[in-house]
């Protein structure tokens, strides 16, 4: 039986995004392996997760910030390691730090046969970035492109981007997949549980759902919300720091400064049922591979602001399903905000939010990746 490894920088990353892939591949008739850093994970043991599902697992220390580093080194040895041990037909890598050392150093076995696919889930580099990050990040990129038989991108902007590249097979993807019909069916009551939330019949609900971290960008909404001075306006923040309170704290203290009302609501399960209680969401993020987040809130037939940035462009269309802003432009999500305060224009957006999130459902996501999969191991 042939074998084939899914690569990523978490393994949490691999549990959330990629069991899908592990699955289709177990389909095509594979023995399917994946490799992480499974050291971070708090909610489930790597090794048990995946041999649920009859996928083995490998501990690789892959560093998530530092791309030039001791961690890096050690991760490279220990992927070399285990290409020793194993022959694999096909490597699928995502994320960019394994991205770039898997690339690297599995360019004999693609040699001898290997196929190796890499997925960018938002690029490093993208439209408007400085020069020298173009210079770096895009150096490293245009480097492996050479040694990659399949590049797979969720956006459009991205896809052009890596056109240009050294790989000949570049494809774009509708995403990961997102259940839709989780979020059209969700059924509550609105009222009942707006107040668990801490919301009254008044009050005007701007959600952002997602990991509390400068890429995504709260502060602006914060400021946004100051320019507009109108206490029927509250924030709704979904998410957990990734690193440690000082996001959280920051938010919290200039929310407070501001008087912008900020209800900070941690990581939860209930997303769909809080999409139901929002009444606009935001997603004001500096760099977005995609977004899910926005996606979900579309399914929920809400409008989203968000940033004219990568991902969020291709499914927030001005007028249609919100409103695209300037990433750093307050002035513009506060404008944007304030004509979606209007009931009358948010319900007449609700059909196209819905019809748009359908682009992104898990049956598209999941042929999509079929039949690149069939055209690369036929290849």
């Amino acid at each position: 039986m042939k074998r084939v490894l899914i690569i990523a920088a978490t393994g949490g990353f691999l549990n959330g995004f990629l069991i899908p892939d592990m699955k289709l591949l177990q389909e095509m008739g594979f023995e399917v392996h994946c490799a992480a850093n499974g050291n971070s994970v708090s909610t489930f043991v790597p090794n048990e997760r995946f041999a649920s599902i009859g996928v083995l697992f490998h501990q690789i220390d892959f560093s998530s910030t530092s791309p030039i580093s001791r961690e890096s080194l050690i991760a490279y040895k220990q992927y070399k390691e285990l290409l020793n041990k194993y022959q694999f037909d096909f490597v699928h890598v995502h994320t960019p730090i394994p991205g770039a050392i898997v690339r690297i150093a599995t360019r004999r076995n693609r040699k001898r046969g290997c196929v190796v696919v890499y997925t960018t889930h938002g690029l490093t580099f993208p439209k408007g970035s400085s020069f020298k990050a173009k210079i770096v990040y895009g150096g490293v990129e245009w480097f492996c492109s050479w040694m990659t038989d399949g590049i797979i991108t969720i956006n459009q902007e991205d896809y052009i981007q890596m056109k240009r590249m050294g790989c000949k097979n570049v494809y774009h993807i509708n995403g990961v997949g997102v259940d839709t019909s989780k979020y059209h069916e969700c059924k509550i009551d609105r009222e009942g549980y707006r107040k668990s939330l801490g919301l009254s019949d008044e009050d005007i609900a701007i959600l952002e759902v997602g990991e509390l971290s400068t890429r995504k960008n709260h502060k602006v909404i914060i400021d946004a919300l100051k320019k507009l001075d109108d206490q029927r306006y509250v924030f709704l923040i979904c998410g957990k720091a990734m690193s440690n309170s000082g996001t959280y704290d920051f938010l919290k203290k200039y929310a407070e400064e501001n008087n912008v009302r900020t209800i900070f609501l941690g990581f939860r399960k209930d997303i769909p049922e809080i999409n139901r209680c929002a009444d606009i969401a935001a997603l004001p993020s500096l760099r977005e591979g995609l977004g899910l987040a926005g996606i979900e809130a579309l399914a929920s037939g809400v409008p989203v602001v968000g940033s004219d940035v990568q991902g969020i462009k291709d499914y927030v269309v001005d007028g249609e399903t919100g409103y695209l802003c300037a990433p750093t432009d307050a002035s513009a999500f506060a404008e944007k905000i304030k004509l979606l305060s209007d009931r009358e224009v948010r319900s007449s957006m609700q059909k196209a939010c819905v019809e748009k999130a359908e682009e992104f459902r898990l049956e598209i996501s999941h042929q999509q990746m079929t039949d690149i999969y069939e055209k690369l191991l036929k290849g």
